[in-house]
Order: structure tokens, then sequence, then C-alpha cells
């Protein structure tokens, strides 16, 4: 597992472009994380690519829609061949391991 995602798989594709596929989703602005990242090539010559995007707990979801499609146009002008995009958008849930800042804290004494 790299600190960019989980991991590739390919099944019949060149790894070149699948390393083209990974590198779209790395490099666009917005995606915080990439998951797992699929890539299928059929018997009849189609490609199937499908990916897990992370992205921050305060992202609007139209900044999310808009990346999404920013990612599917990015994959097809490096591999034209591919005729199926699967884009499955993760949002991070707040931080539940950080501690509690000092200056949120108020104490009152007894007058």
């Amino acid at each position: 597992m790299s600190a960019t995602g989980e991991s590739t798989s390919t099944n019949g594709v060149d790894p070149r472009e699948a390393r083209a596929i990974r590198e779209v989703l790395v490099l666009t602005p917005g995606v915080q994380t990439v998951g797992q990242v699929l890539v299928h090539r059929g018997e009849n010559g189609t490609v199937l690519v499908t990916a897990t995007l992370g992205f921050g707990p305060s992202t609007p979801v139209s900044d999310i829609v808009a990346v999404l499609r920013e990612v599917k146009a990015g994959i097809r002008a490096a591999l034209p061949t591919v005729s199926t995009i699967v884009l499955e958008p993760e949002v991070a849930a707040p931080r539940d391991d950080m501690e509690t800042p000092t200056d949120v804290i108020v104490i009152r004494g007894a007058d």
C-alpha cells in the first residue's frame, strides 16, 4: 500500500496504461486519496476502470461532482479506449483521534 492509494489491479491492460490512469487520479486537484483502482479489459476489447477516490469532510458535494467529471475526462484523455469509468467517492469522517484543543475548554470556578 502506498500513500497515494491501495492498489492497482489490471486484467489484460498494459501496465503503462494502468500507471497513466493512476497518475490522472493522483494528480487531479481535489482528490485527497486514491483507493483501489481496477482496470479490466473485456474479451471484446472494452476497458472498464473503477476507482475509489477520497475527499475531505468539508468538501462541498458540487466540488466532488466537478472533480469526478475532471477525473473521467483525464482518464479518457490518457486512455481513449476506456469504455466505462466507475468512480466511487468516499468522504472522510471527522477525526476522533485528536485531543480536544485547550482553547475550547471552559473551567468554571466556584465563587
